[in-house]
């Protein structure tokens, strides 16, 4: 995923083509935001589109980049089940915060989907209404998986529908000739040099190191996460960094300028500095790369872009998920993207929002839901996950364990910390910082943001 206005609807149109080929059964690969779709965005110069034209005092207003128009089954549902009439706008992710934090106290829209870096701002904000009381009283709740993302302060603030954990994928017939996987990411790095060397159309990995592209912060917490269990944590009414100097030096120097410099040849291509996510995954299904840390919906990348080739299915299906490998000092451990849903506490019908929230996120709805847009595992252990089998890939279901495995950042304002991040980032990739330095500066800079986040 790039920065949040690098909507799922820049990536891929997934749902449509692989139900109509037969590919997706109920649920399949998607888009490479994490939100496991993409549609063309024919909804005006703002990112967004309804499907009556507004709302009012009458109805329920949902701003969502996933419950869209691309959506008909889980937006029926979600209609039979709310005592009000319920409008659909279909917004980008970054339109939808802009626009929520500057009017949500007018009380629309009742209810909001957002990325997980969003819900700091919005707490912040004092926007969104605590489900709590509402959400112990499901009999479905136990089975919520990342439930506990949601929670901030003693209160339950939204629910989750879908998620995704990243992982590690590779071709199996590529480095099935080097041995097995190694366990440690410095042994990798070497196998991955080696594929370099002894292939004159590929190289042995690839990375987001697009300055300003979300998914690149991703990443770094992927293997960030490896070696602590939480980026920022509750202090008082604030937060405190929670991670230390060499913690954020190590992935640095080990995720960001290893691949680049400590092998000769390099682990990855070196002229490929600046690539965005959507192209490192499409690099990777058309063959140009051997390994990719990504997330589930690379089959819709291979079917659907109109930038993959003839071969990019048949790499799909040539490729295996797991786990990270770890760098020094880590354990198993990845970023986690968990969806979550909101209730505006400005919202003059909470009870009908509140219909639409349960419904959209119940394992009913969250099953209606991944039928139009495969791509991202469900949120809740009631929902099964068919992709493997659907797209002719057993071995994709690596995916459900690295999910498992996975962590979120919390309740903390991610817009407040990233610049920081990025710059130093490509200090590190351009070889103009080191990456030990650029750990402590990083360490200096997130600690002076701490009480403000």
């Amino acid at each position: 995923m790039g920065d949040e206005s690098y909507s799922r609807r820049k990536y891929v149109t997934a749902a449509t083509t692989l139900a109509a080929t037969g590919i997706a059964g109920c649920v399949g690969g998607g888009g490479g935001d994490g939100s496991g779709s993409g549609s063309n965005d024919s909804s005006g110069s703002d990112g967004s589109g309804s499907d009556s034209g507004g709302g009012g005092s009458g109805t329920i207003d949902v701003w969502s980049d996933a419950w869209d128009s691309d959506a008909p089954k889980l937006q029926s549902l979600i209609k039979e089940n709310t005592d009000a009439e319920v409008v659909f706008t279909d917004m980008r992710y970054d339109n939808i915060k802009q626009k929520f934090l500057t009017g949500g106290d007018t009380g629309t829209p009742d209810v909001v989907e957002a990325t997980p870096n969003q819900r700091g701002d919005y707490v912040t904000a004092e926007l969104i209404e605590p489900l709590t009381d509402r959400v112990e009283e499901l009999d479905y709740t136990d089975g919520y998986i990342g439930l506990d993302t949601m929670r901030f302060q003693d209160d339950i603030w939204a629910l989750p529908y879908i998620g995704n954990g990243r992982g590690f994928v590779y071709r199996e017939d590529i480095l099935s000739e080097y041995g097995e996987i190694p366990d440690d990411w410095s042994s990798f790095l070497e196998i991955a040099s080696a594929i370099s060397k002894d292939r004159d159309d590929m190289h042995g990995f690839t990375l987001t190191s697009q300055k300003g592209n979300t998914r690149m912060l991703q990443e770094f917490l992927s293997f960030l996460f490896q070696r602590v269990d939480r980026v920022f944590e509750p202090d008082g009414d604030g937060w405190s960094l929670a991670v230390g100097e060499d913690d954020l030096g190590q992935v640095f120097k080990q995720y960001y300028w290893d691949p680049f410099y400590k092998h000769d040849p390099p682990a990855t291509n070196p002229d490929a500095k600046g690539i965005g996510s959507l192209e490192h995954d499409i690099s990777y299904v058309n063959g140009n790369y051997a390994s990719i840390s990504t997330g589930p919906w690379i089959p819709g990348v291979a079917q659907n872009s109109d930038n993959s080739n003839s071969e990019a299915m048949q790499n799909y299906r040539k490729s295996t998920a797991t786990h990270n490998p770890r760098i020094e000092g880590g354990e198993i451990g990845t970023y986690a993207e968990i969806k979550p849903i909101f209730m505006n506490a400005y919202s003059e019908n909470k009870d009908a929002a509140w219909q639409t929230i349960k419904t959209g996120t119940s394992p009913e709805g969250i099953s209606a839901f991944l039928e139009d847009y495969p791509g991202n595992l469900p949120a809740h252990e009631d929902v099964e996950w068919n992709v493997p089998e659907s797209t002719d890939n057993p071995e994709w279901a690596g995916f459900e364990e690295v999910f498992e495995s996975g962590k979120s950042y919390g309740f903390w304002s991610v817009s407040q910390v990233s610049s920081s991040f990025f710059d130093l980032s490509q200090g590190v990739i351009y070889d103009r910082t080191d990456p030990m330095e650029a750990g402590k500066q990083l360490h200096e800079a997130w600690s002076s943001k701490a009480s403000s986040i």
